[in-house]
């Protein structure tokens, strides 16, 4: 032998696992101690009608029958996207929980009228959740103010809405909804807390049966609503913290831990928290570089965790494993996975290889695909065209197409998805065999790669290892391998399909051109009141409109809020917000009537002030008048048209006849572009001497930089 990694060296571990095979002397022993792990099913007992319960006496009538989140033949907990997307009706749902981000419509808890003004309760996922990064209604994004006001068209009014929007993190602290209290007494009371699930109260105002406002509305009923999330809140062992992450072998830590028989104490965090690090990793992608594993989807508690599970691995590209003292922890799959042991001929009983499949049915087209954010979200298909790894020509030429499907439901990245399906293809293509061993072949208990040195040959193949099967009678250990292919290093160039293009919103089509991203993004501090305001600036298409929307969104830690409303002009908007040193985003859509662009492509900056110096002040009307009857007076209309523009000054200065004094602040007034400013001034001379006055109007930055004076001067004197 080369090299054995021997159990003997973990003592007790490998006595009991020994023993345990001898305690069955005659049948062969398939322990499958990975699949019992994945397919616990103690979660359900407890989870069983959650929803059910806090809604039963408050439920929409008329469940919509035959809806399945689980979507297919294969019993699994994984949630089929396009039914998570929609909202639905039932007396009975599975808890949802989402991993990473995930567009999510929900459970439709409750619904009513007074008549007049309507109510949803919409439960979206198991909280807590950590943020809502995106709104939609009926399948159009919308903007949600921090008051809850939908200030999108058509929704928005002057002074607020036709539509309010609240949501709950579902932390477990959660109390009735006051407005349902108040609306509905005896069918919602203070005991409906809708606890530890994340939700949404939808307020609908009523316009009146007679406006035509009401038909732009409603004219296909109370609309479905959806959010884009950042799901559940996960342990990180690197940390010690519970807070959001899309990390792959985290998130798979966090499922299985969902089941209360896996407790804290039965996990390897040092080996799990090495793992998630390997899963930070940049890597090179065809558009620069990428987390190597990360996590997105929705699966459902009372689904089948061993499907649920494997499709989570699968798609981040791990495995589950064991140490040698029991203890749980995943890994990554390499492409050139590291062997933990090594055979020798003179380990080898026998040896049964056997080719990859027959051409006629080995798989020569890969298709692939994931959860993508590119197609609103959905399982979506990736083209492949003119990657060659994925297509062998000449078999697809003699043998016609045998395809092998790899889906990754919980995979948001094509490049991720691309990476994995490779291995995945080849590995189906691939050799087999079963190796045949004295009791040394013990030593591959628990181990996932290994060499084997093929007898008279020489070769040494690397292969993927099954669990040893022990003959005790025959004193014998069959070991089934998959031969691991080789595998060249990824080249993003010629190994990766781009991600296909982003979908437009669902149900319409824009007859507007979409805008150009904005021009720019600035911090403002205004000079005269110290207030802060933040401005984005863009050039709009040359057509008509009435509508313009302009949103903006912070990061925090990296992660971005929901997007934010502002006040539009035709060139820019603001809000009153302090975001400098922030990174954020910006972007634009304009709408005539009820018919909206789609948004412009995002602007992304960090933000800050930008006090290069502005022009002059445009003088809108007025000037300096008077003077010869000893009194000179100024009375001018100015605006400025910079984006950093913050306030405009006025000065003066006199020259009584031995040269001008200092300047003398006589006004400063904060401003916006456009925004039109009326300054006013005098002054007395009442001798016969000429005394010169001088008046300018200057724009001044945040930082109070000066730029290009507009002057005006005149001479003051008392007649003769």
């Amino acid at each position: 032998m080369k090299y054995v990694r021997l159990l003997f060296s973990s003592g007790a571990s490998f006595v009991a696992m020994t023993t345990h095979a001898h305690a069955d002397p005659v049948s062969l022993i398939a322990t499958a101690i990975h699949g019992f792990l994945l397919s616990s099913t103690a979660v359900a007992a407890t989870a069983a009608g959650t929803i059910a319960t806090f809604a039963a006496n408050a439920i929409v009538v008329g469940a919509i029958a035959g809806l399945s989140l689980f979507g297919g033949q294969r019993p699994t907990g994984t949630v089929k996207a396009a039914d998570a997307k929609g909202t639905f009706e039932s007396g009975e749902s599975s808890v949802i929980e989402g991993l990473g981000r995930v567009r999510v419509g929900g459970l439709k808890a409750f619904g009513n009228t007074d008549g007049s003004t309507r109510w949803r309760l919409v439960c979206r996922l198991q909280g807590p959740i950590d943020a809502v990064e995106a709104y939609y209604v009926g399948g159009r994004e919308v903007t949600v103010d921090p008051d809850g006001d939908v200030s999108s068209p058509p929704w928005s009014k002057a002074g607020g809405s036709w539509m309010k929007w609240e949501d709950k993190k579902g932390t477990g602290s959660e109390t009735a909804w006051p407005a349902l209290t108040s609306a509905f007494p005896e069918l919602w009371t203070s005991a409906h807390r809708v606890r530890a699930i994340a939700q949404s109260l939808v307020t609908f105002f009523n316009p009146g049966l007679t406006s035509s406002k009401y038909l732009s509305l409603y004219q296909g009923g109370v609309p479905d609503t959806e959010q884009v999330i950042r799901a559940s809140l996960i342990y990180d062992p690197r940390t010690g913290l519970t807070a959001w992450s899309d990390n792959g072998i985290i998130c798979a830590a966090h499922v299985l831990r969902r089941d209360p028989a896996f407790t804290l104490d039965r996990f390897d965090w040092t080996l799990i928290a090495s793992e998630a690090t390997r899963a930070d990793v940049l890597v090179a992608t065809k558009t620069g570089t990428e987390k190597r594993a990360r996590c997105w989807g929705m699966w459902a508690w009372e689904g089948a965790r061993k499907e649920t599970m494997e499709d989570i691995l699968r798609s981040i590209g791990g495995e589950i494993r064991l140490t040698a003292e029991g203890k749980i922890w995943f890994e990554l799959i390499d492409d050139d996975p590291e062997p933990e042991i090594s055979f020798e001929p003179r380990d080898i009983i026998d040896l049964e290889w056997a080719a990859g499949p027959e051409a006629v049915e080995r798989p020569n087209i890969c298709r692939i695909k994931y959860y993508s954010p590119e197609r609103n979200y959905e399982l979506a298909d990736l083209d492949m065209t003119g990657i060659a790894w994925a297509r062998i020509d000449d078999e697809v030429t003699r043998y016609g197409p045998k395809y092998f499907d790899v889906d990754l439901p919980f995979c948001p990245s094509a490049a991720q998805a691309q990476r994995i399906a490779r291995r995945l293809f080849l590995q189906a293509r691939g050799d087999s065999g079963v190796a045949v061993m004295n009791m040394v072949g013990l030593a591959a208990w628990g181990l996932y790669y290994g060499e084997i040195e093929l007898p008279d040959l020489g070769d040494v193949e690397k292969v993927k290892l099954s669990p040893p099967r022990v003959d005790d009678s025959r004193g014998t250990v069959e070991i089934p391998f998959l031969v691991w292919p080789s595998l060249t290093a990824w080249n993003p160039a010629t190994d990766e399909a781009g991600a296909p293009d982003e979908l437009p919103e669902m149900g319409y089509e824009s007859t507007l051109p979409t805008p150009d991203a904005p021009t720019a993004a600035l911090q403002i501090t205004y000079p005269v009141t110290g207030a802060k305001e933040f401005r984005v600036g863009y050039s709009l298409p040359a057509v008509t409109y009435s509508t313009i929307e302009a949103t903006y969104r912070p990061y925090s830690g990296g992660l971005p809020g929901s997007w934010v409303g502002m006040t539009e002009q035709a060139t820019f908007a603001y809000v009153a917000a302090d975001l400098e040193g922030l990174e954020a985003d910006a972007r634009v859509r304009i709408f005539n009537g009820d018919d909206g662009s789609y948004y412009s492509d995002s602007l992304h900056v960090t933000v800050a002030e930008n006090n290069s110096p502005c022009g002059q002040p445009d003088l809108i009307s007025g000037g300096a008048g008077g003077g010869s009857d000893g009194v000179g007076s100024l009375a001018v209309t100015v605006d400025a048209d910079e984006l950093r523009c913050a306030s405009i000054k006025l000065q003066r200065r006199i020259d009584t006849g031995s040269g001008f004094g200092g300047w003398s602040t006589r006004d400063e007034q904060d401003v916006r572009p456009g925004q039109e400013r009326t300054f006013t001034d005098s002054y007395s001379n009442h001798t016969v001497s000429v005394h010169t006055v001088e008046w300018k109007l200057t724009t001044m930055t945040s930082d109070g930089v000066e730029g290009t004076p507009r002057t005006f001067s005149i001479d003051v004197s008392e007649p003769i």
